[in-house]
């Protein structure tokens, strides 16, 4: 018998920090655990690439396409073995697919916020936790320890993405 689609919230431990930092993701999968989708958090770096923890760059957000794939501008952690993965909701394809919307639109904001990557604070911990209750879902308490996953406690605010310097400009400009 076949499984459902799940969404699933998944940590990947950073090498660079001796596996105990984590960046956090989500990920959608098929019936057949298989992965459709998938958005992290990180920062960009100046020629648009992504970069899990570039300092001083702009925070953003973006969806892999597991069926379109270029690892530079869309990064694939849950199919890296050290990643770890909970189920945060399992459903048809359709309800799935709702939620998982209401995640993309999120991260989509997120992008266009112009907002400041902070290593603690505003990062990809802090974008997983933010889109993951963007389509309502509950973040495994597990995954958001301090030094487990800086910022992600942080949920990033409304007045984060929509009073950025961006969206105060596009308002500016509609008055």
């Amino acid at each position: 018998m076949p499984m459902n689609h799940r969404i699933l919230f998944g940590s990947y431990p950073i090498p660079r920090f001796a596996n105990v930092a984590n960046h956090n993701f989500l990920v959608w999968t098929d019936e057949e655990g298989r992965p459709l989708f998938e958005i992290n958090g990180g920062a960009s770096n100046p020629d648009g690439t992504f970069n899990y923890a570039a300092a001083f760059s702009r925070l953003t957000a973006v969806q892999t396409d597991y069926a379109r794939r270029d690892p530079r501008l869309y990064p694939e952690f849950y199919v890296r073995p050290t990643s770890r993965t909970v189920t945060l909701f399992e459903a048809g394809y359709r309800e799935v697919a709702a939620r998982w919307r209401a995640g993309v639109e999120m991260a989509e904001r997120i992008a266009a916020a112009g907002l400041r990557y902070s290593f603690l604070t505003q990062n990809s911990n802090s974008v997983a936790s933010t889109v993951a209750r963007s389509m309502e879902l509950s973040v495994p308490s597990a995954a958001l320890g301090i030094l487990r996953a800086p910022g992600g406690r942080r949920r990033l605010r409304p007045v984060d993405i929509h009073g950025s310097r961006h969206a105060r400009s596009m308002n500016a400009h509609m008055s």
